[in-house]
């Protein structure tokens, strides 16, 4: 496990968050190494003390434009989880 001074027990004892989104169907197709460096924080994570069972990943905005937050059920679980303390990174 990898430490950090930054992480801190409160950190640790709410779960980590994983925001994924490409901005267009032809962005999540021709970016994959990004797709792949975002996907590879649940590993950073993991090395950070989050145990597997704390660690969520919302991927449901993959292609979609960041224009409007109406159609993004991903952000919203993620800004909702956000706002009722329930991440600690």
């Amino acid at each position: 496990m990898t430490t950090s001074e930054l992480i801190t027990p409160s950190h640790l004892s709410r779960k980590a968050l994983i925001y994924i989104r490409q901005s267009s169907p032809q962005q999540a197709i021709n970016n994959q190494e990004s797709l792949r460096m975002q996907y590879a924080l649940h590993q950073r994570a993991l090395e950070l003390g989050w145990p597997e069972a704390a660690i969520d990943i919302i991927d449901r905005d993959l292609g979609t434009t960041a224009a409007s937050a109406d159609h993004r059920a991903g952000f919203k679980e993620a800004l909702a989880q956000v706002t009722l303390g329930q991440v600690g990174i």
